[in-house]
């Protein structure tokens, strides 16, 4: 899914009237990451969202009508759950990348961030027209997966124009507190991070990084 969506979707953004095919292999892409979701299920990122979407204030989606949401008569904003889930990504993978390599199964996670890293930067150079002599170093993205994907994954969301940080949506340090505090319950999602404990002290950290990245 990943991989069809790192070719794919700047395609279907920058075309999504005319590229058939573009679309085809998203609606496949979504289906075949709904599957893992439902057998693997999500984590911080969707955990962190709920609190993002539901406390916002003004942030509302371009050409979104506003007459179809009385809500924001009522000081309540609009941010749609993929956006609340993805800005909140590249805090999240600099969380969960710094492991404890020693144990297997760290590790394992560990590997995991480098995979989807690797995935990210080939499509990436394969678009921007680059040889092979421009790849970025598997080794030094295995000295810090974290950040090899939140940095893979900021390029893709500046390619596309998405927004970066949850400050573009309205938030500020003021806000933090509040965002931790309404993720905290959220354990279905937040128990399945690779790296634990998540608690409030470290949701507080999480969300002051998503501020600007």
């Amino acid at each position: 899914a990943l991989r069809e969506c790192s070719q794919y979707l700047p395609r279907i953004v920058s075309d999504p009237a005319e590229d058939v095919e573009a679309r085809a292999k998203m609606c496949l892409a979504a289906s075949t990451a709904g599957m893992g979701f439902g057998n693997a299920g999500v984590h911080l990122c969707h955990g962190m969202s709920y609190a993002v979407a539901s406390q916002v204030k003004k942030y509302w989606v371009d050409d979104y009508p506003k007459s179809l949401n009385s809500d924001v008569e009522n000081g309540h904003g609009l941010v749609p759950h993929g956006l609340s889930v993805v800005i909140n990504a590249p805090s999240v993978f600099r969380f969960t990348g710094n492991l404890d390599k020693s144990d297997p199964l760290q590790q394992y996670a560990a590997d995991r961030h480098v995979e989807c890293a690797m995935i990210l930067a080939n499509a990436r150079l394969q678009r921007r027209g680059y040889t092979g002599q421009e790849f970025p170093s598997q080794r030094a993205m295995q000295e810090r997966p974290g950040d090899a994907l939140a940095n893979e994954l900021l390029e893709l969301m500046h390619e596309l124009d998405i927004p970066i940080g949850i400050r573009s949506l309205g938030y500020s340090e003021a806000d933090v507190e509040e965002l931790a505090k309404g993720t905290l319950p959220q354990h279905r999602v937040t128990k399945l991070s690779p790296r634990q404990p998540v608690d409030l002290e470290e949701l507080t950290n999480l969300f002051n990084e998503a501020l600007d990245m």
